[in-house]
């Protein structure tokens, strides 16, 4: 695993000059290609696309009005300075209009889980997470059936999984090897790789672990050492 040097691709029709839209009018339309770029997702990173994501921020509350009209939300994480669009979660009824990580099947779902760890890990460390094929194949090595002795058609089958998730912007290949996006940590969250991790462990899986839990556990020991060095 090792770290990489952001990409820069500016989108010349956004300029620093760009203003936000006036209330209750239509979106300027520095902010409307905004909004198509989310809506077409996965995300936007303003690392690379820092024109278009200043505009996001300046115009946030706007966008974020469009966004829900359609039943969609805006999440933004500042630190990492990504952003992205899910569906809102406020009306379960509402018609769904982002259909993106769809049809994944367990080895698909472990790699993302696999993917999040290093990401959490690099991350913490104030790094981008770049990762080679054959890293991801060693990792995931370990979640191959019990009953399957087929080394070869695994690994296909992790190469398949690497594509999927690549397809769903995710992964951006880099020569030969991939950077992890950081709004992964966002697409999943906490609860729900705790809720992944405890079924794969019921069905047997182990290795799968949460790195932000483990921060937690390992805070709290620290503090009750603490505790116990003061009485």
């Amino acid at each position: 695993m090792s770290t990489s040097a952001p990409r820069t691709d500016v989108d010349d029709s956004l300029t620093e000059d760009s203003a936000p839209s006036a209330p209750g009018a239509a979106l300027v339309d520095e902010s409307r290609r905004v909004l198509v770029h989310l809506l077409q997702g996965p995300f936007l990173d303003g690392r690379r696309d820092g024109a278009r994501y200043a505009q996001l921020l300046r115009d946030r509350s706007a966008i974020e009005s469009r966004l829900a009209d359609l039943f969609l939300e805006l999440i933004v994480d500042d630190d990492a300075q990504v952003a992205f669009v899910r569906q809102s979660e406020e009306d379960p009824d509402a018609p769904k209009l982002l259909r993106r990580l769809t049809g994944m099947n367990r080895l698909d779902s472990v790699l993302m889980l696999v993917l999040r760890q290093m990401l959490l890990t690099q991350s913490s460390r104030g790094q981008r997470t770049v990762v080679s094929e054959a890293e991801l194949q060693q990792a995931l090595a370990a979640y191959r059936r019990t009953t399957s002795t087929d080394e070869a058609g695994f690994a296909k089958e992790v190469r398949a999984s690497i594509a999927k998730v690549q397809r769903a912007g995710l992964l951006d290949e880099q020569g030969d090897d991939y950077e992890v996006s950081p709004v992964l940590r966002l697409m999943i969250g906490p609860d729900t790789a705790r809720e992944f991790i405890g079924l794969y462990r019921e069905a047997g899986v182990s290795g799968l672990e949460d790195p932000e839990e483990s921060s937690g556990e390992d805070a709290a020991e620290g503090s009750d050492a603490e505790s116990s060095a003061q009485s």
